[in-house]
């Protein structure tokens, strides 16, 4: 009974307990709620601790001696290594450097003496580190002054940093400028400075005033538009004309959009390229210069590279055009794909030589061109050192066919030239002997003629005598027209004319002289052919043909006519005679030729009627087989006439 009616009573206790406390709290708000009307806290007053200890800035008060009163702010701010603490009392030289002191000592002097405030800037190695400092000095009162100082080793670095870069972008050889949004010139390098001829403030001037490429302020705003729409990149070429030049120069421009502090920053970066244009440009001349020379020699010019199988790398135009192969084909290809196996292995080897001996090599070639010519080319082979690679193989090759051959053309005609005197000198000694011999005849018989003692002598004389006195007209006559032909003074009359007319009078001329045995036959009887022709000229190469006949026939016949075949007709003089061997007749029409130096005659007649069949425009021959006989002909034009 006793212990319930205890833990009842401290029951009622504590709850008479909380009551009175909570009434007490009640009346202590209540005074709070009065005293703060009373006398009322500013927002200031409030959260002046917090507002201190939020800023970077180390904040301490010093009296005008310079002693320190109080470290306003946080102990983190503390950064000249003395303890809040020890700051009170502290003289200021005792807390920072000598060379700090002097200029916060200066700053403060003047802070205090004018009532304004002052800045002061000191360094200090903290924490193993140098660090500069700001300090900005208020006067409080005629005894205290409070100084704000402020770490700003970030902002001298960035500080420090920032003008590197300028004096390196000064440096460049680029010009440099960014442009805000409107046009207005934001940054210049020294080297736009001096490009662009830029005198004024950068802030008062626009980029359109300036001599560049986008001269008014719709070009610029075209050209900033091209630099959005290019996902803020841009590169283009400019041209104009420098300040106190006449020549323009060319440069190359790239453009990049950025962002700084919200603002919208155009930058360029601009590359005089005049020089580089020029040089390409006279690079190029020069190249068409040196491709126009290598390409009109008259010599093959062509290069390999015996790093790659000899591939070739150039080949001229001359080489394309002796060879029928163009360069294109020729270009990046091998000899083997070229030429034929022989002539590449020829090649291969010789590149191969050269490479081993490093000794140039000059060598007589012979290809065959694509359409199956053969050439034949002097070539000289060198090897060409480079610097970074392996040398290359040049080639000269000089085309020498045609002078081979005009070597052999001149080698035939000296031959054929010594032969020619030798035929000369011989015809010389047999001329004497042939004139000799009809001159003799007709003195002699003619000195016969009187003294015969009959009918029959006498006409056998004078026939002798007519005979050779013909012999020495034909040889007389034959000199004569050896000498108009080499003179360029034989004639040729073309004029109406009669071919079987005058095939008639040579078969009654000749009719009679032929010795019995031998039959002349005209095949064309009392057929006419009227063309225009030198009926002289074509009567002398028939009269030829056959009184030559008439020496080497001494049985069967002798046969001759015409034929018409096409538009021109051809006049032969067939024989049964002796016939020619195989190895003479390509001669035949030679001068000074004699087949059988025991027959009369010069030896000149059918080169002379060569030359004049030669000279109206036809074509003389002769076939001819040994023992058998011979068939002499010419073939002329003939253009008939009424």
């Amino acid at each position: 009974m006793d212990s319930e009616r205890t833990v009842k009573t401290t029951a009622e206790q504590l709850e008479a307990l909380t009551k009175e406390n909570e009434r007490l709290k009640q009346e202590l708000s209540a005074l709070r709620q009065e005293k703060e009307k009373a006398n009322p806290i500013s927002f200031k007053e409030r959260y002046a601790v917090k507002i201190l200890n939020s800023l970077p800035d180390m904040l301490t008060v010093f009296d005008h001696n310079e002693i320190g009163i109080e470290v306003v702010s946080n102990e983190e701010t503390n950064h000249v290594g003395v303890t809040n603490e020890d700051f009170v009392g502290m003289h200021m030289r005792n807390m920072v450097p000598p060379e700090a002191y002097q200029n916060i000592h200066s700053n403060m002097q003047h802070a205090v003496a004018t009532g304004t405030v002052s800045a002061a800037h000191h360094e200090l190695d903290f924490n193993g580190k140098r660090h500069y400092y700001e300090n900005r000095i208020f006067p409080l009162d005629e005894k205290y002054v409070l100084i704000m100082c402020r770490d700003i080793s970030e902002r001298v670095a960035t500080q420090r940093q920032l003008e590197v870069f300028k004096s390196v972008l000064d440096k460049v050889s680029d010009s440099i400028l960014a442009v805000s949004k409107d046009g207005t010139l934001v940054y210049a390098n020294k080297q736009f400075i001096e490009e662009y001829g830029v005198t004024k403030e950068l802030g008062t001037q626009k980029v359109y005033d300036l001599p560049v490429s986008m001269t008014t302020k719709e070009a610029w705003e075209k050209r900033l538009q091209e630099i959005r729409d290019n996902d803020g990149s841009f590169a283009y070429r400019a041209a104009y004309v420098r300040m106190g030049e006449t020549k323009k120069r060319v440069h190359q421009v790239s453009s990049f959009l950025t962002h700084e502090n919200e603002q919208e920053l155009i930058w360029f970066f601009t590359q005089d390229i005049t020089d580089v244009i020029k040089k390409r440009d006279e690079l190029r001349e020069l190249n068409q210069l040196l491709d126009g020379i290598l390409n009109n020699i008259p010599v093959y010019l062509f290069v390999k590279d015996p790093a790659d199988e000899f591939k070739y790398l150039y080949w001229n135009k001359a080489f394309a055009e002796h060879s029928g192969i163009p360069a294109s084909k020729a270009i990046g290809h091998t000899d083997y794909e070229i030429f034929q196996s022989e002539e590449a292995e020829k090649f291969r080897k010789d590149d191969l030589e050269l490479l081993r001996t490093h000794q140039r090599i000059d060598i007589q070639e012979t290809y065959l061109t694509a359409n199956g010519e053969a050439r034949i080319v002097q070539t000289l082979k060198a090897l060409v050192p480079m610097e970074d690679r392996e040398p290359l193989l040049i080639g000269i090759s000089w085309d020498t066919t045609n002078l081979q051959n005009i070597e052999q053309e001149l080698i035939k005609a000296r031959i054929k030239a010594e032969q020619s005197d030798r035929l000369k000198s011989a015809f010389l000694a047999n001329m004497s002997h042939e004139i000799r011999t009809p001159l003799n005849a007709i003195v002699g018989f003619s000195q016969l003629l009187p003294t015969a003692d009959t009918p029959e002598e006498q006409k056998l004389y004078s026939d002798i005598i007519n005979q050779n006195s013909d012999i020495l007209l034909q040889l007389i006559n034959d000199i004569l027209d050896l000498s108009k032909i080499e003179a360029g003074t034989l004639e040729y009359v073309k004029r109406p004319m009669n071919l079987g007319e005058v095939c008639r009078t040579i078969y009654a001329v000749h009719k009679e002289r032929i010795k019995g045995g031998v039959d002349f036959i005209f095949n064309n009887g009392e057929e006419d052919l009227q063309m225009e022709g030198d009926p002289n000229r074509i009567m002398q190469v028939i009269t030829n043909f056959i009184t030559n006949a008439t020496k080497f026939t001494h049985t069967g016949e002798i046969r001759f006519g015409f034929e018409r075949e096409g538009e021109n007709v051809r006049v032969y003089v067939k024989d049964t005679g002796i016939g020619i061997e195989k190895e003479k007749v390509g001669h035949i029409f030679e001068r000074f030729v004699k087949l059988n130096s025991f027959v009369q005659g010069t030896g000149l007649g059918l080169s002379i009627c060569r030359m004049i069949i030669e000279k109206i425009g036809g074509e003389i021959g002769v076939t001819s087989e040994l023992g058998k006989g011979s068939t002499f002909y010419f073939i002329i034009p003939c253009t008939e006439v009424d």
